[in-house]
């Protein structure tokens, strides 16, 4: 069985090459969709998915989403084999984004595509319960934790995690990535992982990127939002002035913030613009005591940040159809999480 997993990966893999040589990496990852679709591994089409915006009453340029997406309740029961065939050796603890045990896990069904970025192998997958079109999961190939890191070894640099996520965005126009951290909406904290999305035809873009708009006047290497509920730092331009400007102001963010590092994860978001060159990257930090909201079913990671409020639940639909969500419950929801971006 893994040997002929491994053939469908190879062939796979050189198919999606060779669209990518093309169509870019999203032709690929559209590709690699609609693979596993036919495979049957993905098992939400979105079309339960409802997707509501409420705007501010006095001011139309601020607004806030809702997606009820009740499939996404699901994404926690189990969706594959527990218990590995005779012989096989299972690894880290049967962590699912390995590919060593994905392979037996899902029974042949999941097949990736392996991306790298300079010397650090990735594999794309597919979430079969996503939240937008085109969801992957882009996972490193060695199991590393999910931990953002200061100065501390053994955790990702906070450089190369830049780094990295901007360089993915660059090659992605047209889908939002984000980076949740341990505590931070992070659902599998073990492995190391981004997030990508398409932009969803209907409304493209999404509340953090309007309100991004209206800067603070700064002079301290970033831009800070003013009106919005979490705190959020910006910075925009061409890929490679973006990874620089914040990886040098993030070596100060840390310093200031050094007697409370500990306590601290975060939220990163980067974006590419579907026509030129312009790209986008957003900081915010978490108190790691806030990856919940009450009231609320699941966590609160990067979607939520960027301003579309994930519900699944019963209880949620409930509070929809009721009339009881507005702007201002959504904004509220997101001020919970809010820490400073600086104590002093």
């Amino acid at each position: 069985m893994l040997s002929e997993y491994d053939s469908a990966w190879s062939e796979l893999n050189a198919r999606l090459r060779g669209i990518e040589d093309g169509a870019g990496l999203g032709g690929a990852l559209a590709e690699l969709q609609a693979h596993q679709q036919r495979t049957g591994f993905i098992k939400d089409h979105l079309e339960s998915v409802d997707r509501h915006t409420f705007y501010h009453p006095r001011d139309s340029s601020r607004f806030f989403r809702v997606q009820y997406n009740p499939k996404r309740a699901l994404r926690f029961n189990g969706n594959g084999i527990t218990a590995p065939p005779s012989g096989i050796v299972v690894s880290n603890e049967g962590c699912f984004l390995c590919r060593d045990n994905i392979r037996w896990q899902q029974g042949g069904s999941q097949l990736g595509y392996e991306i790298r970025i300079g010397e650090t192998a990735y594999y794309a997958w597919m979430n079969p319960f996503p939240l937008l079109p085109t969801h992957i999961v882009v996972a490193t190939e060695a199991h590393t934790s999910q931990e953002w890191g200061f100065e501390h070894g053994g955790r990702r640099g906070k450089s190369m995690l830049l780094s990295d996520l901007v360089a993915l965005a660059a090659r992605m126009p047209g889908y939002v990535g984000f980076y949740n951290g341990v505590d931070a909406g992070a659902s599998i904290p073990g492995h190391m992982h981004l997030q990508f999305c398409q932009r969803p035809e209907d409304d493209p873009e999404f509340p953090l990127e309007r309100a991004a708009r209206v800067f603070e006047d700064s002079d301290q290497g970033a831009n800070f939002l003013s009106r919005y509920p979490v705190a959020a730092a910006v910075w925009q331009g061409a890929a490679a002035e973006v990874v620089e400007a914040a990886s040098s102001w993030m070596s100060q963010w840390t310093h200031r913030n050094r007697d409370r590092l500990n306590n601290l994860t975060a939220n990163f978001i980067a974006s590419k613009d579907q026509a030129g060159d312009g790209l986008s990257l957003y900081f915010v930090p978490r108190a790691r005591s806030t990856s919940r909201v009450n009231g609320l079913h699941g966590l609160i990671g990067g979607l939520e940040i960027l301003g579309e409020v994930v519900f699944s639940s019963p209880e949620e639909k409930k509070l929809l159809d009721d009339g009881a969500i507005d702007y201002f419950a959504l904004a509220s929801y997101l001020a919970r999480v809010r820490t400073p971006m600086f104590l002093s």
